[in-house]
Formats: C-alpha cells, sequence, structure tokens
C-alpha cells in the first residue's frame, strides 16, 4: 500500500507541476494572447514588417518604457506554444510571454487570523516572537487564491457535518455558517418534512433524540472549536478564519457513550444525503464529509465485536460521504494495538493524526503504517469556542477538522469534470477525493513509515489537484488509470501541442519502432529541455 501511495503522491506531483508550467499556476492565462518585448526604438510600423505573419495581430503597445506589445494569435491558424517558441528566435525580439490571469490575494481580515499558524505558519508568533518552523502549516493562503469555499462548480452548496457533542449556534463567527433545515419548524413537536426527524430545524441531537442541540457545557466548546476550524465565517473582520469562508455546517450532537448514539448521529447525516439525491436536491443536504473527534482506545474495529462501524462508514461512503475521524491521543501503533474508529478498514475512512507547529508528529498522538492517513496541525489550534468567544485547543480532535475543512474546499474548487463525476457516481468519486489528498501531501521525516501517505496535509496541493482533475490525477485521458498515453498528453501539452499534434507524438512512437519504449520517453525529456 505504501509503494502504491508513493507512487500516486509521486503522479500527482508530477501532475500539478506539469500544469503550473503550461498553464501558468491555477490563474491560468489569456488563451489567445502574448506579450512581446521588442528591442528599443522600434515602432509599430518596425514590428509589422518584423512579424510579417498571418497569425499574429497587433493589439496595442502595453508599456512604452519596456517596448512590450500585446499581440493576439489566430488559433484557427496556430498553437499558441507553437507562435511563441517560433517569434522568440527572431533577433529583435527579447523574450514572448503568456498573458497570465492575476487576483486580488485572499488574506483574510479576521483579528486573530494571525495567531493561527495551523493556517499560514512565518516562524513568529502574532507579537513577532520566534515560535515553530516557517512554512510547517497547511498552507491556507495559497488554497484561497484558488477557492475560498461554498458551492461547487455545478451550484451545490456544500455541507459539512460536525458530528460532536454540540455547538454555540448562537456563535458570531459561526452562525452565518450554519446548516438548516429549512423545511422543518423549530419546537413545534411535529414532522413537518417527514424525515422522520421531528423539530431537525437546526440539526439533530442523538443523546435527547431531539432537534435541541447542546450549547453550553463543556462538549459544545470542543464541537464550537472543530466547527470553527472548519468553517468560521471568514473575512468578516472578526475573530478567526476558517478553511472554508463560506459552508453549510451540518450540527449533530452524538459523539460519545454509546455506539447506539453514534450510529443514531451517523443516520442523520446519512439520510439527510441519501435524501438530497433521491429528491435530485430538493431535499436533504449536499453532505460530502463528516468531522468525528471521537472514539475508544485499544480497540480493532475489524474484529467481530464491532461490525457496525466498518458497515456505517461503507454506507455514508457509498452515498458520497467521506468520514474524516481523529485516532488516539496516546503515543500508540494503531495496527498492533487498535483504536475505534481509526483502525477501521472502510475506503471511504480518512484517519487524522497530529503535527505541531515544527511539523513533528506530536508525542501523544498515536499512529500507524496502515491504520493512519495523514497528520494535520493539531498542536495549539485556535479556533472558535462557546460563549461567542475563542479558545486554543490541544489534541487529535484539533487535527482533524483540517481536513474535513480540506474535503469540503476541494469540492469548492473541483473541475467541472470532477464535479460532475462525484454526482454521477459518488462513492466512486470520493475515493478520488480521497486518493488526491493523500497523495498531496507534505513528506515528513516524523511520519514517514508510521502513517499511509508519510506526509501532513497540504491544503494547497490537494485544492489544487481536484481543480485540475483529471490532469491533477496523473490521468489525462480519464481512462482511470495512469499509464504511457498520460505522459505522452502531458509532454504534448508542454510542447504546446494542445490542438493538434504529429502521429507519433500522438502514440509515443518517438524512434519510428512502432513500440512506446523507454527511448521514446528520453526523446520527450530531451525535447523539453532543448
Amino acid at each position: 500500500m505504501k509503494f502504491v501511495m508513493t507512487y500516486i503522491r509521486k503522479t500527482i506531483l508530477f501532475s500539478l507541476l506539469i500544469v503550473n508550467l503550461v498553464y501558468g499556476g491555477p490563474a491560468g492565462f489569456v488563451e489567445d494572447e502574448l506579450l512581446v518585448r521588442f528591442d528599443e526604438g522600434l515602432t509599430q510600423a518596425d514590428i509589422e514588417i518584423i512579424l510579417m505573419d498571418g497569425n499574429l495581430e497587433i493589439v496595442r503597445q502595453v508599456s512604452r518604457p519596456l517596448n512590450l506589445w500585446l499581440l493576439k494569435v489566430d488559433l484557427n491558424k496556430n498553437q499558441l506554444g507553437k507562435a511563441r517558441r517560433r517569434i522568440e528566435d527572431v533577433p529583435e525580439i527579447k523574450y514572448a510571454q503568456n498573458n497570465h490571469f492575476l487576483s486580488l490575494r485572499n488574506t483574510p481580515d479576521d483579528p486573530l487570523y494571525t495567531s493561527q499558524w495551523n493556517f499560514h505558519n512565518t516562524g513568529f508568533d502574532a507579537n513577532g516572537n520566534p515560535s515553530g518552523t516557517e512554512d510547517a502549516d497547511i498552507d491556507a493562503p495559497e488554497a484561497w487564491e484558488i477557492t475560498t469555499g461554498g458551492q461547487t462548480v455545478l451550484g451545490r452548496n456544500i455541507v459539512a457535518a460536525i458530528v460532536d457533542g454540540g455547538c454555540d449556534l448562537d456563535h458570531p463567527d459561526l452562525q452565518a455558517n450554519l446548516w438548516s433545515n429549512p423545511l422543518d419548524t423549530l419546537g413545534n413537536g411535529i414532522d413537518d418534512d417527514e424525515n422522520g426527524w421531528v423539530d431537525d430545524s437546526l440539526g439533530w441531537n442523538a443523546y435527547g433524540h431531539n432537534g435541541t442541540i447542546p450549547q453550553t457545557n463543556l462538549d459544545a466548546s470542543h464541537g464550537s472549536h472543530v466547527s470553527g476550524t472548519v468553517g468560521a465565517q471568514t473575512n468578516n473582520a472578526n475573530q478567526v478564519a476558517g478553511i472554508n469562508w463560506d459552508i453549510q455546517l451540518m450540527i449533530v450532537a452524538g459523539a460519545s457513550t454509546t455506539t447506539a448514539i453514534a450510529m443514531e448521529a451517523y443516520s442523520y447525516v446519512l439520510e439527510q444525503k441519501q435524501a438530497w439525491l433521491n429528491s435530485g436536491g430538493l431535499e436533504g443536504a449536499f453532505v460530502v464529509t463528516a468531522n468525528s473527534s471521537f472514539g475508544a482506545n485499544y480497540v480493532s474495529c475489524d474484529s467481530l465485536e464491532y461490525p457496525v462501524w466498518n458497515d456505517m462508514y461503507n454506507t455514508m461512503g457509498e452515498a458520497g460521504i467521506l468520514s474524516i475521524a481523529s485516532t488516539a491521543n496516546t503515543n500508540v501503533d494503531v495496527d498492533v494495538l487498535g483504536d475505534l474508529p481509526t483502525s477501521c478498514s472502510s475506503p471511504y475512512l480518512i484517519t487524522v493524526t497530529n503535527s505541531n507547529k515544527d511539523d513533528e508528529k506530536v508525542n501523544s498522538a498515536g499512529y500507524g503504517a496502515v491504520s493512519i492517513d495523514l497528520a494535520a496541525p493539531g498542536y495549539g489550534v485556535l479556533s472558535t469556542n462557546y460563549n461567542g468567544s475563542t479558545s486554543t485547543k490541544y489534541g487529535t480532535s484539533m487535527s482533524t477538522p483540517h481536513v474535513t475543512g480540506a474535503v469540503a474546499l476541494m469540492h469548492a474548487a473541483a473541475s467541472q469534470e470532477l464535479a460532475q463525476y462525484y454526482e454521477d457516481s459518488p462513492a466512486l468519486a470520493s475515493e478520488v477525493f480521497k486518493t488526491l489528498l493523500l497523495s498531496s501531501v507534505d513528506p515528513l521525516a516524523s511520519l514517514e513509515g508510521i502513517t499511509v501517505s508519510g506526509g501532513r496535509l497540504n491544503l494547497h496541493h490537494a485544492v489544487l489537484a481536484a481543480s485540475i482533475w483529471p490532469s491533477g490525477s496523473g490521468d489525462m485521458n480519464q481512462d482511470f488509470s495512469v499509464n504511457v498515453q498520460d505522459v505522452v498528453i502531458m509532454v504534448n501539452l508542454i510542447l504546446g501541442n494542445i490542438e493538434s499534434t504529429p502521429e507519433l507524438i500522438i502514440s509515443g512512437d518517438l524512434n519510428y519502432d512502432s513500440y512506446v519504449t523507454v527511448q521514446d520517453l528520453v526523446l520527450m525529456v530531451n525535447s523539453i529541455l532543448r
């Protein structure tokens, strides 16, 4: 499994590199324009003579000091990459480049954001004192350049379920991002929408089997903190930032006491997603992920004593819900000593351990080369708390919502192809999201050999991979496997052969021997470097 993950990770990171090389990063560029710098003193009349090319049209002079001109390429006659390479050989041209898109930097104005090292670690605290290691974070600002969350490209309102002890529903930094069921009226004792859950206007309380969410106990403190990491309202000049600036948080209380309580809580989430699927989006909720920061130590999920856990995660996964779970807050090998639920083998479960601001696994956190997928920041994380406040908390419970938030943000960034694939095949597509996430981590020495991925969550890489799928998965020809043909397509993109390509380049047979060989790949690399 570790070999497979290493191969997939390298393929995905290579694909991300290629997309950045070809398209200039996620922002991309104007597909039919070039910026060209000519020698000093050349006029438009001179340039028209130099170009003598019906495929290129002078749009305007962009900069007089640089003698920089904007040219338009006729894509019906030429390809952008080929046109650029050809004019770069003209002696009077200093260089040509693509006309890249730009955007404003998405930096939250929330006053406590500078204390959220887990999102952006500068190596210093908010007071300028040395604290932690620079870039030992999830690269949130870079991810926010791609999306800040909210909806899929198909217009679905993304919902993340928070299965915990409760939540402060009146919190000023959470209130606007809380999911509600508009078909139910709270407090009237009637199942208005006949969904089997009475008074579930604001979510569900599995402890009391009703719709009244606990808001003021210590468990609600925990749930409020988790909720804020996933989706505190952001850029509202108030308190903290969340991974998703805009999202719907479904609050479900039921993260402790007994398995029956937990299963009731999960069932509420599952039924809401099934209702959405069955009604074509008219009922229920578009739940894509569920956060679970609870469990039991030294228990093997796959033993005959605990069959319901994998059954539940599998059934949720079939509806397109990835479950994210925290591992034990003790330094144990989960593969050997067990843990519930992070020893479960469901392919729709992502299990999380704890890393600190120096990018090390926290000593008091579980691990397992088979059972624990990745790490995320969890040691000293600032987020929302109950009673409208904020607090700093420690533990794998604080790590897990980073991954839950990442899955939700990946859905917001997902390409048209991936979003449609998810709606057509929610179970299969959920496994794609999981693979992209685990394959885009930042490798850490402290996690190598003791986690599946060997790394810590990188939100930016995960979001970018989802945004450019299938190219972000390495599967360039969308045949659900990574093969030589995919590499050929990547090389064609680098060479600028996007519209049409020579037969030998298409086949990959560059040495005319009727086979695709290592020599062909060498020739491709030489073409790139030439």
